[in-house]
């Protein structure tokens, strides 16, 4: 019983600790601290990131700088023909907040992504079209490119739901 008593008081509610709302598609910039690598990868491999600048909201730190995540990989899709370019999904674990409330991140869905994966298969189509068979088996030999992620690379990912935290700093 004053075992419980004792923590109840070593953590006192304070009246400047107001929750605040981490909102729904907060950027939070991580770097990768292990290498990554369509070659050699493949689904349950564990990543390791770190927060590479502080989540504030109101000019309060609610993610610090350093903090740890953990990513798994799912799924490998190595590079093909036709320019198709290699892809590795992952699932990254939640994230704590200064005041260890679990906060789950999702990834940015890219709205004006330039690279076009299937330009390759589209000219070897309009190849085909214009070329024939030449043009179809041209397209065959433009290989995609690998991915190859190096420690300190940077990738920016999102909170993917609102959640009320705590600020300490």
């Amino acid at each position: 019983m004053a075992l419980s008593l004792t923590m109840a008081t070593s953590f006192p509610a304070r009246a400047e600790d107001p929750l605040l709302k981490l909102k729904n598609h907060t950027e939070v910039k991580l770097a990768f601290d292990d290498e990554v690598n369509s070659k050699t990868a493949k689904a349950g491999d564990v990543v390791h990131l770190h927060v590479t600048e502080p989540v504030k909201i109101e000019d309060k730190t609610v993610i610090a700088s350093g903090t740890p995540v953990v990513g798994t990989v799912t799924k490998v899709h190595g590079r093909a023909h036709f320019g198709t370019n290699a892809k590795i999904q992952m699932v990254l674990s939640p994230i704590k907040t200064t005041e260890h409330t679990t906060i789950p991140l999702g990834f940015k869905t890219k709205t004006n992504d330039m690279s076009r994966p299937g330009t390759a298969a589209g000219a070897s189509l309009g190849g085909a079209v214009l070329l024939g068979p030449i043009g179809l088996v041209g397209g065959y030999f433009v290989m995609g490119k690998s991915v190859h992620v190096r420690p300190g690379d940077k990738l920016t990912v999102e909170v993917s739901k609102d959640t009320l935290v705590k600020s300490v700093l």
